[in-house]
Formats: C-alpha cells, sequence, structure tokens
C-alpha cells in the first residue's frame, strides 16, 4: 500500500509538472497580448531614461506590443526595483536595471533587490563614467583635483545620481586610493547632476556619457577621466584614472529584469525580442549617438555575470562602508 501510495504521489508529482510546463509554454506562444511596462526607477535625463526611451522608439516591431517606459525614482532606484519584484510574474512589468540598486545596494546596505529576487532577461549595454568639471574649473587634469581636495579636505563638492551607484561606488574607490575628503552630494538622476554642475553648485560630477556629451562639444564640461580600463571612444584624448595612477574601473550596465518567479518560456521570449532589438539599424544608431556600444547578454550569461558583480560588491562594501 505504501508504495503504491507513493507511486501515486510521484506520478501525480510528474503530472502537475508537465501541466505547469504546458500553461507556461501556451502563455510564452501567446505572449505578450498587452503593453509591457518598462519600469526605469531613476530619474529624466540620465543615460538611463535616454536608452530606455530609444528602446521604446523600436521595440513595438519586435514585442508585437508597445513598450511604455515610466520613471519611478527614489531611494537611489530602490522604490522602482521594489515595485517590481512585487509585480506579478507574467512578463507584463519589467524593470530597467543597473549595478547600483540591484547589485550594490542589496549586497551592501541590504536593500533594494539583488539576482535573489529578480530575474534576468538580458544586458543591453553598458558604459563607464565620466570624472567631469566646468570647463571654467580651475582644474584641467585629475591630478590638478586630487592635489586641490588633499589641500582642502570636505570642501570639494562632488555629485552624483545616489548613495552606492554607478558614480558613488567608483569615487569612493578613487578616494580611498587617493587619501582624498570630499563632500558628496546625491541628486535624483543624471540629469540633475548636470544641472548642478551646470549652475555651479558643486565642483565635479560622475557621469556617463550619453547625458554629458552634449556639454562637452558644447564646450560647457570638461572631462579629466574615465573610470574604465580603456579609453572612450568618444573621447579618444581623456585617459582613463587607471592611466593616471588610480585603478579605478566601474561598469553602468543597463538590462531587463523580471520579477524572479516569472516563467522560463516568457524570459526566454524577452531575451530574443530584446536582442532582436539591439540588431535595429535606427537603435544601434541611437546608442551610437549617445556615444555608447552595444554589448548584449541574454539570459544565462547575463545571470552569472549579475551573480559575480553581486558578490563582488559585497567585498567592496566591507571596504568602503567603514
Amino acid at each position: 500500500m505504501q508504495r503504491q501510495s507513493c507511486k501515486r504521489g510521484l506520478v501525480y508529482s510528474i503530472l502537475l509538472t508537465v501541466s505547469i510546463v504546458c500553461f507556461q509554454l501556451v502563455q510564452a506562444a501567446e505572449y505578450p497580448i498587452k503593453p509591457v511596462l518598462l519600469v526605469n526607477p531613476v530619474g529624466p535625463g540620465g543615460s538611463h531614461d535616454l536608452t530606455g526611451r530609444a528602446i521604446s522608439s523600436v521595440a513595438a516591431t519586435y514585442l508585437g506590443q508597445p513598450l511604455i517606459v515610466q520613471l519611478k525614482p527614489g531611494g537611489s532606484g530602490s522604490v522602482g526595483s521594489e515595485f517590481v519584484a512585487k509585480a506579478a510574474p507574467d512578463g507584463y512589468t519589467l524593470l530597467f536595471g543597473g549595478p547600483g540598486w540591484n547589485s550594490t545596494l542589496p549586497a551592501v546596505e541590504g536593500v533594494s533587490k539583488g539576482p535573489d529576487d529578480l530575474a534576468a532577461v538580458c544586458r543591453i549595454n553598458y558604459s563607464s563614467p565620466i570624472i567631469y568639471v566646468r570647463t571654467d574649473s580651475a582644474f584641467k587634469t585629475l591630478k590638478d583635483l586630487i592635489e586641490w581636495a588633499k589641500a582642502n579636505p570636505e570642501k570639494l563638492a562632488y555629485g552624483h545620481t545616489g548613495p552606492w551607484g554607478a558614480a558613488d561606488l567608483p569615487w569612493k574607490q578613487l578616494k580611498h586610493l587617493s587619501g582624498i575628503k570630499t563632500r558628496d552630494i546625491p541628486h535624483v538622476g543624471g540629469g540633475d547632476v548636470l544641472m548642478a554642475i551646470l549652475g555651479g553648485k558643486i565642483q565635479a560630477i560622475g557621469a556617463m556619457g550619453a547625458q554629458s556629451l552634449p556639454h562637452v562639444r558644447a564646450g560647457k564640461l570638461r572631462p579629466l577621466a574615465v573610470l574604465d580600463d580603456k579609453r572612450d571612444k568618444s573621447l579618444p584624448d581623456v585617459p582613463t584614472a587607471k592611466e593616471q595612477g588610480y585603478d579605478v574601473v566601474f561598469r553602468m550596465w543597463r538590462g531587463v529584469l523580471v520579477p524572479k518567479a516569472t516563467p522560463r518560456p516568457i524570459i526566454e521570449k524577452l531575451g530574443v525580442v530584446f536582442k532582436q532589438i539591439t540588431e535595429d539599424k535606427s537603435f544601434v544608431s541611437m546608442i551610437n549617438q549617445f556615444g555608447d556600444e552595444i554589448h548584449y547578454l541574454g539570459p544565462d550569461e547575463f545571470t552569472k555575470v549579475w551573480r559575480e558583480e553581486f558578490e563582488t560588491h559585497k567585498e567592496l562594501g566591507k571596504i568602503y562602508k567603514k
């Protein structure tokens, strides 16, 4: 009797698993049947905002439905991340993720949502922050800025988009390596940071090329250092921080994440759709105009890269949180 009961239980479990898989495949085959929401958890005017709108401009061709970008800033990206993590896992609410709110904050502070709470669909691209000052600044090089900051502790006002974000964590690294102390001022988004430095409220910022290059070309901002292991193609004459003696490398990725329980067939379908978007000539042209490139990774590859980054940032947090 016990054996028969175990067999019945096993058969029931197999049948249940098969029916769930079949249901998910049917869901994926029909998906999407309505517009899809892409939540951008940071403010307007930044690289995420610009890239998100570029994606939405071509997405309907491949998705079969409109992709609507919704700004939901707050908590350095944690408000939007938590909103998506709690949403129905049906593929209709996506998060436009980034390392600050989906790797560093959950790894270091235990807030926002990381790879234990969300599932990876894909990475679209990445870019590295660049240290800028105004063109009327006395700082001509990164060395000038660091020497002044050393001679004037806590006087240099530096702007970024939030604690442990893409312009904050590498700045913490730079401060640690150089021994400087500065006043670090968070802002809602990349657009706000730019307005602050252009308005003379702060002396230096870390920003992505997508939102800052137009101001460089207009002669309003001077780039001092690229925080990557290679120079930015849009600014070939600007040395990396590493070339200037400070081994600071940070990559601000832009990727698509979904609630953890989203069925795998839907994740795979979305992965294909976003791969097609990254190959769209119009989209590629827009990304290139921002000074960026495509660096697509599918669900499995991106999951691995994201998890490795999360664990690395845990260790960095132990150093820079002190």
